[in-house]
């Protein structure tokens, strides 16, 4: 049986918080992606599911970086209920 290999660490990330304009550590982000087309038949890039790219490359994508819960908003804080996870 093959030895478990090391994983990489990441450092943290500092960049300007979105909301106050401070530079921080990063703590949450948020992605906007574009809708892809799967026809082909517009503008929008294809999706292949063989290729792999990294969010910060498929043009369009908009990144937004928080410092704080409190810089994000309510859209970060999960208000689910017992509920929303039942099956009918």
């Amino acid at each position: 049986m093959p030895r478990m290999q090391k994983r990489q660490t990441r450092e943290p990330i500092r960049r300007k918080c979105h909301t106050c304009g401070s530079i921080k550590l990063v703590e949450h982000r948020l992605f906007a992606i574009p809708p892809f087309d799967s026809q082909g038949g517009t503008k929008l890039p294809t999706y292949n599911p063989k290729t792999r790219k990294r969010r910060e490359d498929i043009p369009g994508v908009v990144i937004e970086n928080y410092c704080s819960i409190e810089c994000a908003g309510d859209d970060f804080i999960n208000n689910y209920t017992e509920d929303d996870f039942l099956r009918i």
